[in-house]
């Protein structure tokens, strides 16, 4: 351990919470790896074994984030739900997340937007994660004659299309100011009788 008596994974996780309160206070662009290390009690040197500059550690709020949505989404996927209403259940709370975060933390939205314009490897897993989670809600709604039988990840494919205005960083931040979600409802309402 380091002379801060936290282990890597300590500091790891203090400096994304330190970096996320700076976000808050000061904008995405302003915090500096040298003001988080001397937050938390390390050089700057030592938060660099950590981190390989302020977008990797950027990133790692942007991930934290992410990672939350997907183990929420994945909650919607094992429920003893409709299949119907459990993938209407995923997409209303992937919209929604993803609101909450631009109406409630702007400046953390905009680092997550930056990373998603550059197709961050930790945007790819979390666009895979979708895919999985949707395909598999799909596979059960075919199981369960909800929708007609064909493959899986291609009518997932369908859906995610057909819903990326509710949850594409861009346009939920665009239309902010509007409650979309009867929108999205009638968006899955249109699509699912199409699919049955």
């Amino acid at each position: 351990m380091p002379r801060t008596g936290l282990s890597p994974e300590e500091i790891q996780d203090r400096a994304v919470g330190l970096a996320v309160a700076r976000m808050r206070r000061d904008g995405f662009r302003k915090v500096r790896l040298v003001d988080v290390a001397k937050d938390i009690g390390v050089s700057h040197a030592a938060l660099y074994g950590h981190f390989a500059d302020k977008a990797a550690l950027l990133d790692a709020v942007s991930a934290r984030w992410l990672q939350a949505i997907d183990a929420e989404l994945d909650a919607y996927c094992r429920s003893r739900r409709d299949p119907l209403a459990k993938l209407q259940g995923w997409c209303r709370c992937l919209h929604q997340r993803k609101r909450e975060r631009v109406r409630r933390d702007p400046e953390l939205y905009k680092s997550f937007d930056a990373a998603a314009e550059l197709g961050k490897p930790f945007i790819r897993v979390h666009l895979a994660n979708a895919r999985r989670q949707v395909t598999g809600l799909v596979r059960e709604a075919m199981a369960a004659g909800r929708i007609r039988r064909g493959d899986p990840a291609r009518v997932a494919a369908i859906i995610l299309a057909a819903t990326a205005a509710f949850h594409h960083p861009k346009l939920v931040a665009q239309f902010l100011a509007d409650d979309r979600e009867p929108l999205l409802r009638q968006t899955l309402a249109a699509v699912l009788k199409g699919l049955q």
